[in-house]
C-alpha cells in the first residue's frame, strides 16, 4: 500500500481520536464544568502514566520488528507472541504498583472509584496491539474499526451524560471505547498470526523495550506527568484549564502525527535495505509537510485563542486562554522533533541518543515544575512543556547534524516565518476591530488564513506539497 494511502488512513485514524471527542467536548465542558473535566483528566493522567510504564518501548519495538518481518508468517507470529508476553509482564507490575498507590497515597483515595474504572483501561491496553497493525501497514482495517467505535462513543455521550455529577459516566464511556477497540483488535489479529507461548524470546527485545521506554517515561515528565503534578500542587480547576488548552493542541498535531506514524515503518525498511537516497528524500518531504501547515495554524491559534476556546468550551474556561497561546508554537517544535526522533534516530537505532536527549528535557521540566507550577498553575505547566520540548529539539538537532548528512533548513524555515508576519498583522487588526460573535470571527479569520496561505505557498514559497494539494483541490472543483 502506498505512503499516500497509508497517510490518508492513518490521518483519519489519528485525527478521529481527537475530532470525535471534539464533537462532544463543547457539550461535555458545559455539562460537567471545569471541575468535572479536571477530575476526569487528573485520574486519566494517572492511569496513562501507568500505561506508559507498562508499555515502555513496546510500540517502537513492535512497529520496527513487525515491519522488518511482515512477510515471514512464522517469525511474525513469534514476534507478536513475544511482545505480548513482555507487555503482559510489565502490565502486571504496573497494575500492582497502581493498586498499592490507590490505598497508600491520600490524594488518590477520594478518586478510587474512578481509578478502578481506569484499571480496565490499563489491562485492555495489552490487547490493543496498535503497534502490530502499524508495522503491518494495515491502516485500512484499524481506521474503519476505530470510526465505528467512536461513533458509538459519541452517541453514548449525548444519551447518558446530563449533569455535572455524571463525570464518572463520562469516564466509563471513555474507558469503554478503549476496551472495545482492544477486543476487536486482538480478535482480528488472529488472521495474521498464530497464538502460542512456544519459542517466544523476550531477552532480545529488552534493550529497545527499556531504552525507548525510559525515553517515553522521562519525556512524560513534561507531558503526561505535568497534569498529575498540577493536580497535586494546585487544584482540579487548574487541571481543567490546562487539559482543555492542550486537548485542542493535540487535535492539531494529530494531522502530522498520522504522517509520522506512516513514515516510520517505511523508513525503517529503507534503512535496512541501505536505500539512503530515498530515505533522506522522505525526511525532507516530512519537514516540508510540517512547515506547510504548522505556520498558518500557529499564527491563527495564538491570535484567536480566546474566540476558539470560548466557542468550544463556553464560559468558565478563561484560564485556558494563555496556556493555549503558549503551547501553540509546539505544533512546529514537536512536529519537527517527531521527524528527527521517529524518522531518523529510531529507524537508525540511535536509541541511547533518544534517551539522553529526553533526560535533558526532563531535567529542565523537573526544575521548572518545582519553580513555576505551584505559583502560576496551568500557565506554569504550559511554560514547562514548551521549554522542555524546545530543549529536546535542540539537543536532537545537534546530534543529527554532527553524525549524518542532514542540515537544518534555516533558509526555508526563516522564509516561512517572514512570510507569515504580514498575516499576523492582518489577523491582529481584524481581531481588534471586529465585534462579531465567536463563530463569525473564527470563520472569517479562517478564510483569511486559507486565502493567504494558498497565495503565499503557491506563488512565493512554491512548496511542492502545497502546490500539489492546491492543484488537486482545484481539479476537483
Amino acid at each position: 500500500m502506498s505512503v499516500k494511502r497509508n497517510f490518508a488512513y492513518n490521518f483519519v485514524l489519528t485525527a478521529s481520536g481527537y475530532i470525535f471527542p471534539l464533537l462532544t467536548y463543547p457539550y461535555i465542558s458545559r455539562a460537567l464544568g471545569v471541575s468535572g473535566i479536571g477530575i476526569c483528566d487528573f485520574v486519566d493522567s494517572i492511569i496513562n502514566y501507568f500505561i506508559l510504564i507498562s508499555m515502555m518501548g513496546i510500540t517502537a519495538c513492535g512497529i520496527r520488528e513487525i515491519a522488518a518481518h511482515r512477510e515471514d508468517c512464522r517469525q511474525r507470529s513469534r514476534l507478536f507472541n513475544s511482545i505480548i508476553a513482555l507487555n503482559a509482564i510489565s502490565t502486571a507490575i504496573a497494575l500492582a504498583v497502581l493498586l498499592i498507590a490507590m490505598y497508600t497515597v491520600p490524594m488518590l483515595a477520594q478518586y478510587r472509584r474512578l481509578l478502578y474504572i481506569g484499571v480496565l483501561k490499563l489491562v485492555a491496553n495489552v490487547f490493543l496491539v496498535e503497534w502490530f497493525f502499524t508495522g503491518m501497514e494495515n491502516f485500512a482495517y484499524i481506521t474503519k474499526r476505530s470510526l465505528i467505535v467512536k461513533c458509538l462513543y459519541v452517541a453514548s455521550v449525548f444519551v447518558f451524560i446530563r449533569k455535572s455529577g455524571d463525570y464518572h459516566i463520562y469516564y466509563i464511556l471513555t474507558v469503554g471505547a478503549i476496551v472495545l477497540n482492544a477486543i476487536c483488535n486482538i480478535v482480528y489479529s488472529r488472521k495474521f498470526i498464530s497464538f502460542g507461548l512456544k519459542n517466544i524470546y523476550i531477552k532480545p527485545l529488552l534493550a529497545t523495550f527499556f531504552s525507548i521506554g525510559l525515553y517515553k517515561i522521562i519525556t512524560s515528565i513534561y507531558t503526561t506527568l505535568n497534569v498529575t503534578w498540577l493536580g497535586f500542587v494546585t487544584d482540579i480547576d487548574q487541571v481543567g484549564y490546562y487539559t482543555s488548552a492542550t486537548r485542542l493542541y493535540t487535535i492539531i498535531i494529530s494531522i502530522f502525527t498520522a504522517f509520522t506514524g506512516v513514515m516510520m515503518p517505511r523508513l525503517s525498511a529503507l534503512h535496512a535495505e541501505g536505500n539512503e537516497k530515498e530515505f533522506w528524500e522522505k525526511i525532507h518531504l516530512s519537514v516540508e509537510a510540517l512547515a506547510c501547515f504548522s505556520f498558518p495554524l500557529t499564527v491563527f491559534s495564538i491570535i484567536f485563542a480566546p474566540n476558539i476556546l470560548h466557542f468550544l468550551l463556553g464560559d468558565g474556561f478563561e484560564g485556558s486562554y494563555l496556556p493555549f497561546r503558549i503551547i501553540a508554537p509546539l505544533i512546529f517544535i514537536i512536529g519537527y522533533e517527531q521527524i528527527l526522533v521517529m524518522q531518523i534516530l529510531i529507524p537508525r537505532k540511535h536509541d541511547k541518543v533518544v534517551l539522553r536527549n529526553s533526560v535533558i528535557g526532563a531535567s529542565i521540566a523537573i526544575i521548572a515544575n518545582l519553580l513555576m507550577v505551584k505559583i502560576y498553575g496551568a500557565t506554569g505547566s504550559a511554560i514547562v512543556w514548551f521549554t522542555s520540548e524546545l530543549a529536546v529539539l535542540t539537543a536532537t538537532l545537534v546530534f543529527i547534524c554532527k553524525t549524518t548528512q542532514y542540515r537544518i533548513p534555516v533558509r526555508s524555515v526563516t522564509r516561512y516565518a517572514l512570510c507569515y508576519l504580514p498575516l499576523a498583522v492582518i489577523l491582529y487588526w481584524y481581531k481588534t476591530t471586529t465585534t462579531g460573535c465567536d463563530l463569525t470571527v473564527i470563520v472569517v479569520s479562517g478564510a483569511i488564513v486559507s486565502m493567504f496561505t494558498v497565495l503565499v505557498q503557491k506563488y512565493y514559497i512554491k512548496s511542492p506539497i502545497a502546490i500539489q494539494l492546491i492543484n488537486k483541490f482545484q481539479f476537483r472543483q
